[in-house]
């Protein structure tokens, strides 16, 4: 039960850490809006129509003439690629879609207008079949018109009206994140790792798994001046690991102390990993990784800065899921 309860506080933590962002789900459907109002929305199958997993992703950015994207997926029960795809929905059969590959303009003008007034699409490839589930699209999609200030403007997707598209919001700038680089690798990194492990409560991790049989990943990297980051895993679930990060001098008494990372106050990582100066942490909502959230970092003169936060709380089956954006930065070197 307590390796549950982190899991749903970490997926919590992904929405409380960014409060520019929204979030919002209906029915079968999502939406997430970041801090540049860039909005996405994913809507899926239902648990209960016995459909393979089917997904159709749509994606606005901010502005007057921000066009929307759209693409479908799709999961084959051989677990091959999908031939040429066909959406039936309302008076419209559009065929020639591609899985995974964005619709043109053309293709998305056709079918949005059938798609907001219909309760489900047929998807096929001639051999599978698939039922996309339009439950919560609209109420998504006037969600999204609302928050970017198109409602009652000729942009809006949902209640167009006559006001002109000069009065929609504009996009904002994401914040500019300057990383730095990283330094090599050295040898006798192994051994410095385990110098400054020693140093370092065993009570500050919830788990020894020593006591289990199993060995912790410990991992450890360098830092500009003279810094060392580690990664001690500290608790494992069935399919996975929590972390703790510390930062330490690379000489002693390395003086090694816990980081509390920006959009994670008080937690611990899930899977981190660490890799060209990014530090990566995802959790799964279950074991077959079709919900989670992940956030990243990048390492600057002031520590660790957010750069990207992504969730996916609906778990219908699509590997992965589908992470829509909360929050981002533009990283420079």
């Amino acid at each position: 039960m307590k390796k549950l309860k982190l899991v749903l506080v970490m997926l919590a933590l992904a929405g409380a850490s960014t409060a520019e962002a929204m979030r919002f789900g209906v029915k079968d459907w999502e939406a997430a809006c970041d801090n540049t109002r860039r909005c996405e929305a994913v809507g899926y199958q239902t648990d209960e129509s016995g459909s393979a997993p089917v997904a159709l992703w749509l994606g606005r950015d901010a502005g007057a003439g921000a066009a929307l994207e759209a693409k479908l997926s799709v999961v084959t029960e051989d677990d091959k690629d999908a031939g040429p795809l066909t959406i039936v929905v309302g008076k419209l059969t559009l065929a020639g879609l591609k899985a995974d590959t964005a619709l043109t303009t053309e293709q998305i003008a056709r079918l949005m207008p059938q798609l907001l007034d219909a309760e489900t699409a047929k998807v096929s490839d001639g051999k599978w079949h698939w039922l996309l589930s339009l439950a919560g699209l609209k109420a998504a999609l006037l969600k999204m018109d609302d928050l970017q200030g198109r409602v009652g403007t000729t942009t809006a997707l949902v209640k167009p009206g006559t006001r002109a598209a000069s009065t929609v919001l504009p996009p904002l700038a994401a914040p500019t994140v300057r990383a730095l680089a990283m330094p090599p690798a050295q040898k006798g990194d192994e051994r410095l790792l385990a110098a400054i492990v020693k140093t370092i409560p065993a009570g500050d991790c919830d788990v020894d798994f020593k006591t289990e049989g199993a060995s912790a990943d410990t991992s450890a990297y360098r830092l500009p001046g003279g810094k060392v980051l580690l990664l001690l895993e500290c608790g494992r679930a069935a399919y996975q690991s929590w972390f703790n990060v510390w930062i330490a001098a690379d000489k002693q008494p390395y003086a090694a102390k816990r980081v509390t990372l920006p959009g994670m106050e008080g937690g611990d990582l899930m899977n981190a990993s660490f890799e060209n100066g990014k530090l990566n942490s995802y959790a799964k909502g279950r074991g077959v990784f079709d919900c989670g959230a992940a956030w990243d970092w990048v390492w600057t003169a002031q520590g660790f800065q957010l750069v990207d936060v992504a969730e996916s709380n609906l778990c219908r089956g699509m590997p992965g899921g589908f992470m829509l954006r909360e929050w981002t930065a533009t990283v420079v070197k």
